[in-house]
């Protein structure tokens, strides 16, 4: 029963019984036999069919809900387990918001791959926002993001400081400005709902900057095209410290001092209320150790 509320998740969330097929490596009438089966057995259509798409009928939404419960204790009974016999699942899929998925991540779980050379790992990166939901929907069982904490049903844990500082091209002649100067200079931004644009917003408003006032002369949706953007033009934009350390180190890109103005910003693991998994606490121990001298 459990794998097929397994394929009953994936056409759920997908709303297509082709891509649930390739994602769990099954024929077509085979995930559409699982279907049948669950619905025959508990007396309920799961799916209105129109054409060539699929949508989830009111039962369908109320199973999708069960099974995800039942589903994430089925995960957390097998972690539990593993756990005590010193072993990994053999698939663990980690959520990051964008400039943690880039920056800090990946030493970790270089580290996390060595100790158990066995486990998948898969790395789901997106905005903040987006991981979050996620991580509510049971995509995800746990992640990384940056900004503040505010969504009552989701557990947060500080991880690590961050600081978002304002650079721009290294040939500038610009050294330290006024708070009140922001509002003369082309600054470049990250998209809604990113972590970091949300963070930006808050302690711009707290230093009586409200965010229209920037001269915004470009969004963009990765730190990795905003430090591109800057290094052909002469805009300026806030950034992760971690992201910009190779490029101030050879000199393509410089920090601009803000006087009497800074903003650090913590980075949190993030679960859902009440997830318990011994897993988890190990590969949390992994990401405290890698980057214990910033702690």
């Amino acid at each position: 029963m459990e794998f097929r509320l397994r394929v009953f998740s994936e056409v759920a969330k997908s709303l297509s019984f082709s891509k649930a097929s390739k994602t769990l490596h099954l024929s077509q009438p085979a995930v559409s036999k699982h279907i049948k089966e669950i619905e025959i057995r508990y007396g309920v259509k799961l799916f209105e069919r129109q054409g060539n798409s699929i949508s989830l009928t009111p039962a369908g939404h109320d199973f999708l809900q069960y099974s995800d419960k039942i589903l994430s204790h089925y995960e957390e009974l097998e972690n539990h387990f593993l756990s005590l016999q010193q072993k990994f699942p053999k698939k663990i899929k980690i959520g990051a918001s964008t400039t943690i998925a880039q920056y800090i991540v990946p030493k970790s779980l270089a580290a996390l791959k060595q100790r158990f050379p066995d486990t998948a790992f898969t790395l789901i990166n997106d905005n903040s926002a987006t991981i979050e939901h996620k991580i509510e929907t049971n995509e995800i069982n746990f992640a990384l993001i940056e900004g503040k904490n505010q969504n009552p049903l989701l557990k947060y844990e500080k991880f690590l400081d961050d600081e978002l500082v304002l650079v721009t091209n290294a040939k500038s002649k610009l050294r330290t400005i006024k708070i009140g100067d922001l509002t003369q200079l082309p600054m470049v931004l990250r998209e809604e709902g990113s972590g970091t644009r949300h963070i930006l917003e808050h302690q711009l408003t707290e230093a009586g900057i409200d965010i229209n006032h920037l001269q915004i002369e470009m969004v963009l949706g990765s730190t990795e095209s905003i430090k591109t953007y800057l290094y052909h033009g002469e805009s300026f934009a806030f950034v992760s410290i971690f992201s910009v350390i190779e490029e101030l180190k050879n000199n393509k890109l410089q920090i601009i001092d803000i006087e009497s103005f800074e903003i650090k910003r913590p980075l949190y693991f993030v679960s859902k209320q009440g997830y318990q998994s011994s897993i988890y606490d190990i590969i949390k121990l992994f990401f405290k150790k890698g980057h214990n001298n910033r702690l």
